[in-house]
């Protein structure tokens, strides 16, 4: 874990000094070179802001600074205030890197049967483990009626995928038990923290697929507004008689591309006819497309078009040289998670 840092005004309040009184004490650590109240620039500060002087301690010095108050000032229990703070500071952090792993190793999550399911594959990677250790502590689990792993609950085979997924509660319940099994107490926390913020991290994930999903709805319709309700191809016009039904289209198709999925500049608007054509010219909806891929069908079908061409070959520019993106809880669809 990095090291941790904290801010002058944040340790002051701590404590229960004022900043200056703080800041007195530097001066006073400072002043006296060798004696028994020192603080080591680069090892129990760091500066901050030059023109000021201000500090972030360390662990460390936010020690030193407790333990020059306890015996100087007769501030009792300073440090067991201190210790305590540190403590659950470091829990919040290590928490903080177990919601950042889960965020990172969770691209198969799915609800299924209103329950939410992660890969076995994605779980062993959350923990840090591995396959085997992981079943061995299922098996494990069985001998303690709290934490006994029920199918279709706490854990499924899902035939489809080939593949062993766990529940949020399966999780929870491996948590506990691979946190008991463990000797070294990083490995112990690490995996206990695992059970506690699984839920609400997966909840928060959930929350924000759904905004993004929203998002995109918004940017297409702000597409089409950009175009004027027209067909860039055809140049087809919204009309009271005759309906006529218009797709925003991505340009770089939003499942390869999914970081661009929420960019208006990614979205061209045509009719449904041309939509459906330009995929069936893809060989399906389930093809990945680019933007040379729709200057392709245009040309082809459209050559007349000139105009729409330049603007595509704008459009391009515009988006740079965009890579595929690397599979991502995040660029779910929302029907996976709902």
């Amino acid at each position: 874990m990095a090291e941790i840092y904290i801010t002058s005004q944040r340790l002051a309040e701590v404590l229960k000094i004022a900043p200056e009184k703080l800041e007195e004490i530097e001066n006073h650590f400072d002043s006296i070179l060798d004696d028994e109240w020192e603080l080591v620039e680069g090892k129990d500060y760091k500066i901050v802001q030059q023109s000021t002087g201000l500090r972030e301690y360390t662990t460390s010095g936010a020690y030193a600074v407790a333990e020059y108050l306890e015996k100087t000032q007769q501030s009792r229990g300073i440090l067991g205030i201190i210790r305590k703070f540190i403590s659950i500071l470091k829990g919040n952090i290590r928490k903080a890197f177990v919601k950042e792993k889960i965020l990172n190793n969770c691209s198969s999550l799915v609800r299924r049967q209103n329950y939410f399911f992660i890969s076995e594959t994605d779980v062993v990677a959350i923990f840090g483990t591995n396959k085997a250790y992981l079943r061995k502590m299922g098996e494990a689990a069985k001998k303690n009626d709290q934490t006994i792993l029920l199918e279709n609950i706490d854990y499924a085979d899902f035939i489809q995928e080939g593949v062993r997924f766990y529940s949020l509660s399966g999780i929870d319940k491996l948590s506990q038990v691979i946190a008991q099994h463990h000797t070294k107490k990083n490995r112990r926390d690490w995996c206990s923290d695992v059970g506690k913020v699984i839920q609400p991290q997966v909840s928060d994930i959930v929350d924000q697929i759904i905004k993004r999903e929203k998002s995109i709805q918004s940017i297409k319709n702000s597409a089409k507004k950009r175009d004027k309700d027209t067909c860039q191809v055809t140049l087809q016009r919204k009309a009271r008689i005759k309906k006529v039904q218009f797709a925003a289209h991505h340009l770089y198709s939003a499942s390869q591309y999914p970081h661009l999925a929420a960019s208006v500049e990614n979205l061209i608007t045509i009719t449904t006819e041309v939509h459906d054509h330009f995929h069936q010219f893809m060989g399906g909806f389930d093809k990945p497309c680019t933007v040379d891929d729709f200057i392709k069908f245009v040309k082809h079908y459209y050559p007349e078009n000139t105009q729409v061409v330049i603007w595509l070959e704008h459009q391009k520019k515009v988006l740079g040289n965009p890579q595929p993106s690397q599979p991502h809880v995040l660029y779910l669809p929302a029907s996976k998670v709902c």
